[in-house]
């Protein structure tokens, strides 16, 4: 079995951990036909018992495969790289011999936290009986199968280097990689979260839904984005969600229906927010700077987070914006146009994101800023969609977040 077949499992990789530890547990107590339980050593450098009927070491000598799985055997996991010595057809001869096989090439540090689900997925697969994980010498089974059980086990990054240095792991390189893989990373400023990029979306046409709106809940929740097959625009201001979508020659606001799912989102949640008067703001480019300003103040350098959320409250001047209809003109010129509202006097809110570094993921390219407004024109006309260009009259409110 391939490593693509693997990952294939739909499993999730929480289940997938579950089932691993009480596979181990169960294959301690009893085999097949109630045979006794401790698998049969085998002839390879570093033999290790890892855990009651799972082994490690070095290479496997495959004429011994049908002997293995005559013992109980029914999975071995090689760890080798291809450019290393051993015989191509490992795999083949494993699965004619009646047992599982799983390729997962590892070098010196390329060791994650990924190669552990995939073991685990492996062992919930195959592991039914005894369970062979080799390499050349042991080192890096010792690496993985402590990673592995320190994800079992909830253990810190030294715990987990002390499990792998007794499985027998004796590189420091794949230490380091033991302790990358279970320190966590830090949490996304904001609580910031995305699904989909503009490049994906807008460019490429990939416009299937990707997040229900009916999974995110909460009074603190902003963001912008675009309803699945590009059918609306969608803007979430706290914690509400309001979507404009074309129909006909107009624009329409309806309430997200139960199922609605969303292909493009940028979402954050923001407790506590920081107000500023504005002054007059001619253009996005000057609320940008204002943004990073008032950031700034609030103690966080909005250039240096990967995004940062912001609200505006006020009334709104030449404001341009759009509504998508079913197809983005960039990818598709010939396709239907969106609706557009130009020059227009408004009351409302901008909500929006500032990112310094993301044109093709949350920004178009040029752009620093993904701006949506809920909005009334000075005609009574409600607004929405996405900003194109807008200024802002002296007095209107920005909020930024007052912490990350």
């Amino acid at each position: 079995m391939t490593q693509g077949q693997m990952m294939h499992s739909s499993i999730t990789r929480r289940w997938k951990r579950l089932c691993a530890l009480t596979l181990l547990t169960v294959t301690s107590c009893a085999m097949p036909g109630g045979a006794a339980t401790e698998a049969p050593p085998l002839e390879i450098k570093n033999f290790m018992r890892l855990a009651p009927g799972v082994v490690g070491g070095g290479q496997v000598d495959v004429a011994e495969f049908q002997i293995m799985a005559d013992g109980g055997y029914t999975l071995v996991v090689n760890l080798r790289q291809e450019g290393e010595t051993f015989p191509e057809n490992e795999g083949k001869l494993a699965e004619q011999a009646g047992m599982g096989y799983l390729h997962l090439p590892m070098g010196g540090n390329t060791l994650v936290a990924e190669n552990a689900d995939q073991l685990a997925a492996a062992l919930d697969e195959f592991g039914s009986g005894f369970v062979l994980v080799h390499c050349a010498s042991g080192n890096r089974v010792g690496a993985l199968w402590g990673l592995h059980t320190a994800i079992q086990q909830n253990a810190n990054p030294e715990q987990g280097v002390a499990l792998a240095q007794a499985a027998g792991m004796r590189s420091d390189s794949l230490a380091a990689c033991v302790r990358a893989a279970l320190t966590p990373e830090p949490a996304a400023p904001f609580g910031f979260r995305a699904w989909g990029s503009m490049r994906e979306v807008l460019r490429n046409g990939e416009t299937q839904g990707r997040v229900d709106l009916a999974s995110l809940s909460g009074s603190h929740l902003i963001g912008v984005g675009a309803l699945a097959e590009l059918s609306g625009e969608l803007t979430i201001d706290k914690g509400i969600a309001h979507v404009a979508a074309v129909s006909g020659d107009d624009v329409t606001f309806p309430t997200p229906a139960t199922n609605a799912q969303a292909t493009l989102l940028a979402l954050a949640e923001v407790t506590t927010w920081s107000e500023i008067s504005l002054p007059a703001i001619a253009n996005l480019e000057e609320l940008e700077d204002a943004v990073i300003a008032a950031a700034s103040k609030a103690g966080i350098d909005a250039t240096s987070v990967p995004t940062m959320p912001f609200r505006v409250e006020g009334t709104f001047e030449n404001l341009c914006l759009h509504v998508l209809n079913g197809s983005c003109p960039i990818a598709d010129p010939d396709g239907p146009e969106p609706w557009r509202l130009t020059n227009a006097t408004a009351e409302g809110v901008l909500v929006g994101f500032f990112a310094a570094d993301a044109a093709g993921k949350l920004t178009h390219h040029g752009q620093r800023s993904h701006v949506h407004a809920i909005a009334t024109t000075s005609e009574g006309q409600q607004a929405g969609g996405h900003v194109d260009s807008t200024g802002i009259a002296a007095g209107a409110k920005l909020f930024v977040p007052t912490s990350k």
